[in-house]
């Protein structure tokens, strides 16, 4: 209790981004959005679809529908939130609304409500997700690249212990997710009904926004620049991101099912799938950030494929012969394929764009087209692997992630010539 309690007031004293406290809440909004795929992905959220015949499968595909419609639904959302200065008032109320969703959903008897409760959780999600990402990147700018790759060490950390959280407590985990998200919306609508709206909020980032050449879309490139990025480079990082999504949340939402279903593995042993994944990813994150000031974004990315491919290799194999009694090297083994995996898919999701975004300014069709990917190929790994093995899913995103990459090397190379400005 003095731990939680600790950790709240922390939470609201640090909650400080720009004078609204959004930036720094997204660090607990990533980690509570990681336990959410990860629960999602356990076979015990059939405890909630058993009490109305609908299918593990429909219900995650029902929520990565309402992720694909949302970045659609949400511009205007979004535009009207910076214009007014509103961001705290928007994210406090989607925060809310996804807690109540949470609280509806294992209450649910009836199949329409329980598709609309979990369609409607994708939606919210997403507008979160296009939200936090816009602020980042508009205000952060080179720094933005750092800040995105802690967020997704905290989506890590969430997704890590959300197996272990559902196989403790499944008949109140969605419950416990709804009390995390009143958590972190409580001080966002504290500091609003205490200090009011932020004066210097709107004039910030209207003052980017409005700026004739943008340099904000650079997110850390050596050199910003007011060109649109070519169409060749946003071609490239959409496929890639969709088939990058499509390995991670296959694996993620999917690696608990295979190892207890598919290979037997008992419960303890099965959760630590996903959490090795996650485990590897956050850990690997951290790195990242420390290193990325200094390591061009095509190269991480590039170095990221090769643990990719090794990982997925490693998983292939170790599936086909594995038994329902694994030997300590076949557990070890997985385990080991798994966790370059995780180390593997890590950076995509900030690196691409930020790569995408070293050829010139990123317009709004641009990230658009971004975020439509991203949730495309999340709705895409969460049934894909219902359909095709788990192992076989993974090996051919990682060829296919390689074959993207390493056939368009003159724009995602492992080091950037240098460019000497003019004074």
């Amino acid at each position: 209790g003095g731990t939680l309690l600790g950790g709240y007031l922390w939470l609201i004293a640090c909650s400080m981004g720009y004078g609204t406290g959004v930036l720094r809440t997204y660090f607990a909004y990533y980690f509570v959005r990681g336990m959410v795929v990860g629960i999602a992905g356990t076979e015990r959220v059939l405890l909630i679809a058993q009490t109305t015949g609908v299918s593990q499968t429909m219900l995650v595909f029902a929520r990565a529908c309402g992720m694909i419609v949302g970045p659609l639904v949400s511009s205007r959302l979004i535009g009207w939130t910076l214009r007014r200065g509103e961001t705290q008032l928007a994210m406090a109320t989607l925060l809310i609304c996804k807690a109540i969703f949470a609280l509806a959903m294992p209450r649910m008897t009836w199949a329409f409500g329980l598709y609309s409760a979990f369609f409607l959780l994708g939606v919210v999600m997403s507008v979160l997700d296009t939200l936090g990402i816009y602020l980042v990147t508009r205000v952060m700018k080179r720094d933005s690249r750092t800040r995105l790759s802690l967020y997704d060490a905290c989506y890590g950390i969430g997704g890590m212990v959300a197996p272990f959280v559902t196989v403790a407590m499944p008949e109140r985990v969605w419950d416990l997710l709804a009390v995390l998200d009143l958590f972190i919306a409580l001080p966002l609508v504290a500091k609003r009904a205490v200090k009011g709206k932020p004066r210097d909020w709107q004039t910030k980032l209207v003052a980017v926004t409005s700026n004739a050449v943008d340099d904000s879309n650079t997110l850390g490139g050596d050199l910003e620049r007011a060109d649109p990025v070519p169409s060749r480079i946003i071609q490239v990082g959409v496929a890639f991101t969709f088939i990058s999504q499509i390995a991670s949340t296959s694996v993620s939402a999917w690696g608990f099912t295979f190892a207890s279903s598919h290979l037997g593995l008992p419960t303890a042993l099965a959760a630590a799938v996903p959490s090795t994944f996650y485990f590897s990813s956050t850990v690997t994150r951290f790195i990242i950030a420390a290193v990325s000031r200094r390591v061009v974004p095509s190269a991480i990315m590039q170095a990221s494929l090769l643990s990719l491919l090794m990982g997925a290799a490693v998983f292939w194999t170790v599936s086909l012969g594995i038994s329902t009694s694994p030997f300590k090297l076949q557990a070890y083994l997985l385990f080991v394929g798994v966790a370059f995996m995780g180390a593997g898919c890590c950076p995509h999701y900030a690196f691409m764009l930020v790569s995408m975004s070293t050829h010139g300014k990123l317009e709004p069709r641009g990230h658009a087209l971004y975020s439509t990917s991203v949730n495309l190929g999340s709705a895409a790994g969460m049934v894909i692997p219902s359909l095709v093995s788990l192992p076989n899913v993974e090996m051919i995103c990682a060829v296919a992630l390689f074959g993207i990459l390493s056939s368009n090397l003159r724009d995602f190379p492992w080091k950037h010539p240098e460019i000497k400005l003019a004074v």
